[in-house]
């Protein structure tokens, strides 16, 4: 009988080829470095994340440009910021101009002034501000009733020798920034005579318009000549506004509805005031001369080259860019923070957590203090726009972390550092003059912590 031959094998039994496809692998571990490696990548790591940061952080000072550009604009049209100027007695000067010997022809002469500055004045001023916005930006303005007096006495005005006084166009002077942007005519009156305004722009006046209130008289004044002078001006203006304390004693006095004041100039206010329904303020100052001689033809330049103004800015309550841009400085520490928590983790806890996942969650950390909060921050203000990039980045974070450990205890753990991490710097945010103390005490205990939790890590075994 012949053989019978042999029963067929089972597939399972005959070898692969080569050409067959392989068993899988068993995941391996991406590097099996030591901890000094592991801690060198990730530091590594950090560094290539200010690369995302740096560039979105041009992103923010792009956007802080635009906001400019569109203030500059609703100032331009609305009106800038103003600083007014209260009466001045100018009186005009010609003297004859310097002549060669052998010149010949007519008597040329150059004109100038004496300026007799009050011996007291009172600026009161009323300001009632709003916010103008156009697109996602926004600026403040404001109208302001401008009330003033003034006391001038008239001394015994001598002229340089080979000067005469023009005594008959004599003339008071008051201005303001931009006198274009005026709400309504300006009003000046002596001894209870309305005087009629004059544009005065001539007299070389830099960074300030100027009305000329000619006084009409028949000739010089009898020394001693006590001048009451009353006015009121009716201005618009952008983002601040200053008062110029030419004279002897200068009252000064601005009363707003605004809670987010910021006194600037030469002097701090001798009293102020900041409530919730808004803030007064008031300043004593002074020239400390009366009379201001040899003013060339441009004189008002020349008088108040030196005199520094008086004021306010009236800011935003949240100034949102630059609170942006003052949260990206921090970037850095909740980096740093965020991946020492996964070390922690590494190191403590046993788990396993390889460098993609400490770059994925360094991209979600970027993410809050710039992509997120400038993008809320624009159309929602920046309270609201911080709440919702927290909320948004913790859970993301938190979610992935949970994927990465597999543990619910490190990832509550996790999530409640980090959002204790973002909760203490809106607290620093917001201290503006205690952010150092409050950031420098922060983060020594967290290296305490980080201590107290690694004390018995072997750094030494690999």
């Amino acid at each position: 009988m012949a053989a019978l031959p042999d029963k067929a094998k089972p597939m399972s039994d005959i070898p692969h080829s080569p050409l067959s496809s392989p068993k899988p692998m068993p995941a391996r571990p991406f590097l099996r470095l030591g901890r000094a490696g592991k801690l060198a990548l990730v530091g590594g790591l950090l560094l290539l994340l200010l690369v995302p940061h740096l560039m979105i952080e041009a992103v923010i000072e792009e956007r802080e440009s635009y906001q400019e550009q569109v203030r500059d604009g609703i100032a331009r049209s609305w009106g800038p910021a103003q600083s007014v100027l209260g009466p001045v007695l100018v009186v005009p000067t010609r003297s004859p101009a310097p002549r060669a010997p052998h010149e010949t022809g007519p008597l040329r002469w150059e004109r100038g002034a004496v300026a007799v500055l009050p011996t007291q004045m009172k600026a009161e001023a009323a300001l009632s501000p709003e916010r103008r916005r156009r697109g996602l930006f926004e600026a403040v303005i404001y109208e302001a009733e401008v009330a003033l007096s003034a006391s001038i006495v008239v001394p015994a005005v001598t002229a340089d020798p080979g000067a005469e006084l023009l005594w008959r166009e004599a003339f008071l002077a008051t201005g303001a920034t931009d006198l274009r942007s005026a709400a309504a005519a300006a009003r000046l009156s002596v001894e209870g005579r309305e005087l009629v305004a004059r544009d005065a722009s001539e007299n070389g006046c830099i960074g300030t318009e100027l009305i000329r209130w000619d006084l009409g008289l028949d000739g010089p004044p009898e020394p001693g000549l006590s001048l009451s002078v009353a006015g009121a001006l009716s201005l618009r203006g952008t983002g601040r506004f200053g008062l110029l304390p030419l004279a002897r004693r200068a009252e000064l006095s601005v009363v707003a509805p605004w809670v987010t004041p910021s006194f600037s100039g030469a002097g701090l206010p001798v009293r102020a005031e900041v409530r919730d329904a808004g803030f007064s303020a008031e300043w004593r100052e002074g020239a400390g001369q009366l009379l201001v001689r040899n003013l060339g033809p441009g004189w008002c330049g020349t008088l108040m080259a030196g005199e520094t103004q008086v004021g306010v800015d009236l800011l935003e309550a949240v100034p949102t860019y630059r609170m942006v841009t003052r949260a990206s400085k921090y970037a850095v520490v909740f980096f740093v923070l965020a991946f020492l928590t996964y070390v922690l983790f590494e190191l403590v806890a046993g788990v396993r957590i390889h460098i993609v996942q400490y770059g994925l969650l360094g991209l979600s950390l970027v993410l809050f203090p710039l992509l997120l909060l400038l993008a809320f921050g624009g159309p929602l203000g920046f309270a609201a726009a911080y709440a919702i990039s927290t909320a948004a980045v913790v859970v993301q974070a938190s979610v992935y972390t949970g994927a990465v450990t597999r543990r619910a205890g490190l990832t509550g753990l996790f999530a409640c550092v980090l959002a204790g991490l973002f909760g203490f710097l809106y607290v620093v945010l917001s201290l503006e003059a205690y952010a150092l103390l409050a950031g420098a005490t922060a983060l020594f205990l967290a290296l305490s912590v980080v201590m107290a939790v690694t004390r018995r890590v072997d750094w030494a075994s690999e």
